[in-house]
């Protein structure tokens, strides 16, 4: 019974050796550091690379993309954007992708730092947010967009003082765009 074992467990290791060799040209690693997000479509894949660190703890990053299963990757981003060390990154499709430069966005300076790229990444606008409450000044951004039932939305969120004024309380607003991100309305407005 132990020689059974035995064989099987060497059997196992061989297999996984040679299975080793023969896969070792999929190992590529686009995933260090610098790489903050990953995301691959059919036989391209998109990644949000950090190229440097800017002041106030901020980073500029653009976008790589990869034709060829990551043994290389280029360059795609014109104007690299810079965003908090903590952003909020997603590509929806190969086109469509995102960039939220920090999770409070302020009204003040009209909500910027919502980036959106309707070309793959090389080149990103900021979007225009249209919410306006005179009470609170901080829009929080609780998920990156994504996709419902075809519309694209987003979920946020203000800290208000309740109805009733016995404290605050979290109140969770949800955006949509019908112009694929370059503007956001409160849904159901």
């Amino acid at each position: 019974m132990k020689k059974q074992i035995i064989i099987i467990i060497i059997v196992v290791l061989i297999i996984c050796v040679i299975l080793g060799f023969l896969f070792k040209d999929k190992k590529y690693s686009y995933n260090d550091e610098n790489t903050l997000y990953v995301v691959e479509f059919e036989n391209e894949i998109i990644r949000y690379e950090r190229y440097d660190y800017s002041l106030g703890q901020n980073q500029i990053v653009g976008v790589q993309k990869s034709f060829n299963n990551g043994k290389d990757f280029e360059n795609v981003t014109k104007d690299l954007i810079t965003l908090s060390m903590e952003p909020k990154l997603v590509f929806l499709n190969k086109d469509l992708g995102f960039a939220i430069a920090k999770t409070n966005l302020n009204k003040t300076n009209n909500y910027l730092g919502f980036y959106v790229t309707q070309d793959g990444g090389q080149n990103f606008s900021n979007s225009k947010i249209n919410y306006n409450n005179e009470d609170n000044e901080i829009l929080s951004i609780v998920s990156t967009p994504y996709f419902e039932d075809n519309i694209l939305k987003f979920k946020g969120s203000i800290y208000q003082i309740k109805e009733n004024h016995s404290g605050y309380e979290d109140k969770e607003l949800i955006f949509v765009s019908e112009d694929r991100g370059l503007t956001w309305n409160l849904e159901n407005e």
